[in-house]
């Protein structure tokens, strides 16, 4: 398996559709493994590759799906919310899209991202009334998802059915999680807060993975606020992917004490490496020394400017948030890469 490169948003539209990206490219034995109820790797990834090609035109989709192996497929459109169901013999897949920034719909998108006012939820709790409200877009009638998901069931009751979104297709894709019981499990990229404790109970024992990348902020809403009756609380079981590509079970824990520490034993360090090189001017003169010295000299002044880019960085990626990292490919890619290293 070859590692894919990491898109630079500079050079690189790495906002939503992308017909160029290579989707489910060449796993060779790294299959996904449909009846695994634990976290797996190369589920994370193929489920990420399914919400990011949820953005895309069902034609192409459709195309991307036959290729992997899934011969069949279906569309779900309403005023701003899609889903995508493939399935074959093995696995059926539904795949929601969030909110797509180039569409014609993306006003009524945002409204619904906006709508954070919380209401009841047919199977408990309360939940985002704009999220849910969405989902109604494509779920009820004789040719709504409900329905149609019914009827793939009966037609082979032990056939898994897995879920999986970004974004606003994860809040999406979380809500239709919560009324299927009999669904195999639910991965989620870069999804916001859905509803509060109640509805998070009912689905906390099951197979329910929130994947997050870097600084990606979209998790982080709506907030969890008591005071303003905002009691929005995270579902299932964090997966972090590092800025660096690291897939870690946790978040890490930023300390600004810790990074002072650090950047106050480099100092000591460099202060340290300039004492030692000041007693060694008079090697400037030699001949035979100042060669030696001079470089000496350049790899202080190199490690220097390394040392404290690191600490910008790690100040930035610590306390900053960074909108590109919301972005599906990055979690499409970074998890390949860290399916292929593995």
């Amino acid at each position: 398996m070859n590692r894919k490169e990491i898109p630079d948003p500079g050079q690189y539209d790495i906002i939503p559709p992308d017909m160029n990206y290579r989707y489910f490219e060449n796993p060779g034995n790294r299959t996904p493994r449909f009846k695994d109820r634990e976290f797996s790797l190369v589920n994370a990834w193929w489920f990420a590759e399914c919400a990011f090609l949820a953005y895309c035109h069902p034609g192409f989709a459709r195309m991307a799906f036959q290729l992997a192996g899934f011969d069949h497929f279906r569309f779900f459109q309403g005023k701003g919310t899609e889903c995508m169901v493939s399935w074959n013999r093995k696995a059926v897949i539904v795949s929601f899209r969030g909110t797509e920034l180039k569409s014609s719909s993306v006003l009524h998108e945002i409204r619904t991202d906006l709508n954070t006012l919380p209401v009841d939820f047919d199977r408990g709790g309360k939940v985002h009334k704009g999220f849910l409200k969405g989902l109604e877009e494509v779920w009820s009638g004789e040719d709504g998802l409900e329905q149609f998901l019914i009827t793939l069931q009966s037609e082979k009751r032990k056939r898994p059915l897995w879920i999986c979104g970004h974004s606003l297709g994860g809040a999406l894709a979380t809500l239709c999680f919560a009324r299927i019981p009999h669904a195999a499990g639910l991965y989620v990229y870069g999804a916001p807060r859905v509803g509060d404790q109640d509805f998070v109970d009912l689905i906390q024992d099951r197979p329910v993975w929130r994947v997050e990348h870097g600084r990606d902020p979209v998790p982080m809403v709506p907030p969890d606020l008591p005071s303003l009756d905002f009691n929005f609380k995270d579902p299932g079981q964090l997966v972090f992917i590092s800025r660096k590509g690291e897939v870690l079970m946790e978040r890490p824990v930023f300390s600004l004490e810790e990074q002072k520490s650090r950047m106050l034993q480099t100092k000591e360090e460099r202060t340290a490496r300039e004492k030692e090189l000041s007693e060694l001017w008079t090697d400037l003169f030699d001949k035979n020394k100042s060669r030696k010295l001079l470089s000496r000299i350049d790899d202080h002044l190199q490690m220097s400017l390394e040392e404290w880019k690191t600490h910008l960085n790690e100040l930035h990626e610590g306390m900053g948030l960074i909108a590109d990292d919301h972005q599906p490919v990055f979690y499409a890619s970074k998890l390949w890469n860290a399916l292929a290293d593995s």
